[in-house]
């Protein structure tokens, strides 16, 4: 999640300069990099809210919520794969990402073997 987040941060930082400032298109420009930029900043919040969740082990609602949010960064590679938005490399990034955190967080509650036959020994 912390990969996420500094990524995320580096994308609002780096997408400041490229606000539609001049040209034929900047009406319709700007409404879309308006909301494309607020969406960012709300993603990044939630990824936050996420990874400090994590931090603090609340595991009641953190899986959900990273599991849903690796979901969402699959969709979101696919659609830079179709040529939508991005570049290749970009979707790559986000694919590996998506495919690693939905593994961590599926995987990270799973008890150890060794540790579930202690757990049922000792309540025998």
């Amino acid at each position: 999640m912390s990969v996420e987040l500094v990524l995320g941060v580096v994308l609002v930082v780096t997408m400041i300069p490229t606000f539609p400032s001049a040209g034929p298109e900047r009406d319709a420009l700007v409404p879309l990099w308006v909301s494309l930029f607020v969406s960012v900043i709300l993603c990044c919040v939630w990824v936050a809210a996420t990874l400090v969740g994590a931090i603090c082990r609340r595991g009641s609602w953190v899986r959900g919520s990273a599991v849903t949010l690796h979901i969402l960064m699959l969709a979101a590679a696919l659609g830079v794969f179709q040529g939508l938005i991005g570049t290749p490399g970009v979707g790559i990034l986000l694919l590996v990402l998506a495919i690693v955190g939905f593994a961590s967080a599926i995987l990270s509650g799973l008890p150890a073997r060794g540790q579930a036959g202690a757990a049922s020994a000792s309540s025998s």
